[in-house]
């Protein structure tokens, strides 16, 4: 097979070709050109960041017969023939994890090397050896003999016992800067005759996540459908997100406009996209956008507000593991900051009771579905209901709402129309009220017909208190909930809480 990928084809042979690791590669040369190097190395880092690569010319470099600066040769018989020297052992750690594979190479290390000064040993993902083969190789990597070299590269150093790392000089790789990784790329590009414009490159590094392999591997295969790259080229092939797209989202912010944001959203997510990684790189620009707003080179908002947004979508970033809403949950972050002033007033929002003019301390202010429902909940409750409902809520299948975990939410108050649930947690809330129409029709099914919402039980405290002082007054009165559910948005569930300005208000 004489084709190779672009990751293996462009793998370094000196440490010149080395991208990134400017600190570790002049170390290294300096201790081959002093002869001063340690007989136990540890590279750790992030994946494609040069472990393994380094590891190699090292290893090179130190048998290398007329080095120059610390630099192979390339010329001598030990650089010519390095690629198939037995002298350079390579162990994948991952499947040579026990402690029979260990004992071997203590039993091999003690035979001198063939051809080479010394026999070198680049055992990687070493996190991945057992107790006991870290136990066996304890002794040998910190009295090993003097023709032997150990060099350990692992992506995951908490995991490696202290007593081995304090046998190792340990060189820590770092992600590749995006503009050293750019470069690199376009010198690449050149070499293969693709044209590659900077913003694609861009793409390219995000995509890789500043690993230089999979860098490659993207460039590789985009090259395969075309030689002209272009954003658009890699946003078809690779489904992400464009910075324009991002920087578009928080303008329609800014601007509060709320329907546009909704549908660019619900783009993102019925394109496949991955709801974290969209997550990670609205961070990522939004990161940019706070600085930019700190040093007033913006004014597109106030750093309070970016700051907000940003440690939210942080917060929804964290809960993705366990949250299969995550749209939702991101929806409700953009919508959060959204002016209420600026939406369109409707005449369901209001409701006053106009039978008693004469009674001017009974005014029900119903900002939103939830406050309605709430209040609605209060109106004959009993605790027949409240009992039926905990009853049933607490037999149904849990598999009919995979997304809720039915053990987080507390019946609390109900009536024969509605019920009050309560949850410690804000996000759960969020989540239980987006998915109302889905519990209200399984609890049908159950032959319980309830109108539902969940509130924290924060704000449950309050309610219960204010509902004690007013029910003596005998104040509670039925609302009617909006034909339309107040207006489309609510319909769709996923900005319950921007209204959240206007509270039921009794006085």
């Amino acid at each position: 097979m004489s084709y190779k990928v672009m990751y293996r084809k462009y793998r370094p042979t000196n440490f010149s070709d080395i991208i990134g690791q400017d600190g570790i590669v002049t170390t290294l040369k300096n201790s081959i050109v002093n002869n001063s190097f340690s007989h136990a190395y540890l590279f750790t880092g992030p994946r494609g960041t040069g472990k393994t690569s380094t590891a190699k010319v090292f290893a090179k470099a130190i048998n290398c017969k007329e080095t120059i600066n610390g630099e192979p040769c390339g010329k001598c018989e030990n650089c010519l023939n390095f690629s198939t020297t037995p002298d350079v052992i390579e162990i994948d750690a991952a499947s040579n994890n026990g402690v029979d594979e260990i004992r071997e190479l203590k039993n091999n290390i003690t035979l001198t090397p063939n051809s080479s000064k010394y026999k070198v040993y680049i055992i990687d993902e070493v996190h991945m050896l057992t107790t006991g083969a870290f136990n066996a190789l304890l002794k040998t990597l910190e009295e090993p003999p003097g023709h032997v070299v150990f060099i350990l590269a692992t992506t995951e150093v908490y995991k490696i016992p202290l007593t081995i790392l304090s046998r190792c000089q340990r060189y820590d790789f770092k992600k590749i800067n995006i503009n050293v990784m750019k470069e690199y790329l376009k010198e690449i590009c050149k070499k293969e005759k693709i044209s590659c414009d900077n913003d694609a490159l861009d793409e390219i590094y995000y995509l890789s996540e500043g690993c230089l392999r999979d860098a490659l591997s993207v460039l590789d295969q985009i090259s395969k459908i075309t030689t002209d790259i272009t954003t658009d080229t890699i946003i078809q092939n690779y489904n992400i997100v464009s910075n324009k797209s991002i920087v578009k989202l928080l303008e329609l912010t800014s601007k509060n406009d709320i329907n546009s944001i909704l549908n660019l959203i619900n783009d993102f997510e019925n394109s496949g996209i991955n709801a974290q990684k969209l997550i990670k790189k609205m961070i990522d620009n939004f990161n940019d956008v706070a600085l930019d707003i700190k040093t007033q080179k913006s004014n597109i908002w106030s750093f309070e507000k970016i700051n907000k947004l940003i440690n939210e979508l942080n917060r929804i970033y964290v809960d993705a593991r366990i949250n299969d809403n995550t749209y939702s949950m991101i929806k409700l972050a953009f919508m959060d900051l959204i002016d209420p002033k600026t939406i369109p007033e409707n005449d369901n929002l209001k409701i006053e009771n106009k039978e008693e003019p004469d009674d001017s301390k009974f005014v029900i202010v119903a900002g939103n579905l939830i406050n309605i429902r709430i209040n609605n909940s209060f109106v004959d409750a009993n605790k027949e209901s409240l009992d039926n409902i905990t009853k049933i809520w607490q037999s149904l299948d849990k598999n009919k709402l995979r997304d809720i975990d039915l053990s987080e939410y507390k019946p609390v108050v109900s009536s024969p129309t509605n019920t009050v649930f309560i949850s410690h947690e804000e996000s759960l809330v969020d989540l239980f009220n987006i998915k109302s129409e889905t519990i209200e029709s399984l609890l049908k099914k159950n032959k319980v017909t309830t109108k539902v919402v969940a509130i924290s039980t924060t704000r449950w405290d309050k309610e219960k208190k204010d509902y004690i002082k007013l029910r003596k007054e005998k104040k509670y009165k039925y609302i009617e909930e909006p034909r339309e559910k107040i207006d489309e948005i609510i319909a769709k569930k996923e900005i319950s809480n921007i209204f959240d300005e206007l509270p039921v208000e009794i006085s």
